[in-house]
């Protein structure tokens, strides 16, 4: 407890300061003493104003005392308050460092699958256009394919059924020799 010393020394003149007023009173002799011992006699109307300017020194010493205890406890409140908001703002200063860290290791991570992204829609743009070019080479050449056939159709030689070509020579052969 702050301030113990001042407050100890403060009763230690307060006991002295009302020791020499009780046993300077009890004489009534204008003579200011302390266990029974004279140490001063100025008379009676300065002994009474010296006694007087000794309880005031007590009052003023307790006030001291206090004073120096309540300073004391302030000034202990003021340095936890003062390392609690230093450990805050160290926190605070800590948690944005990590959180400035994880961004730019985020960032970093985002940038590496944007451009792995971007490769992939170029390759699958690259294929689609791969794609389009062979449909339409298809489509060409079915195009082509269809007019050539138009075209071979005309061409076309038609053989006459070979069935009916053999029956009709059987017919004739039976017709000239019936036996055979």
């Amino acid at each position: 407890m702050p301030g113990i010393i001042a407050m100890a020394l403060a009763a230690v003149w307060t006991a002295f300061v009302t020791e020499t007023i009780v046993e300077s009173a009890r004489l009534y002799g204008g003579s200011i003493q302390f266990v029974g011992r004279t140490l001063l006699s100025p008379g009676i109307r300065p002994g009474i104003f010296i006694l007087c300017g000794l309880a005031v020194s007590a009052g003023l010493a307790w006030a001291a005392a206090v004073a120096y205890a309540r300073g004391r406890r302030l000034e202990q409140r003021m340095a936890a308050e003062l390392d609690a908001r230093y450990a805050e703002m160290t926190a605070q200063a800590a948690g944005d460092f990590a959180r400035a860290g994880l961004l730019s290791w985020r960032v970093a991570e985002l940038r590496t699958s944007l451009d792995d992204m971007i490769l992939r829609r170029d390759e699958i743009v690259a294929e689609m256009e791969l794609a389009r070019r062979r449909t339409s080479e298809l489509r060409a050449l079915a195009d082509d394919y269809k007019r050539s056939l138009a075209e071979l159709q005309d061409r076309l030689i038609v053989l006459p059924d070979i069935e009916d070509e053999l029956g009709r020579r059987r017919s004739a052969r039976q017709a000239v020799d019936p036996a055979g």
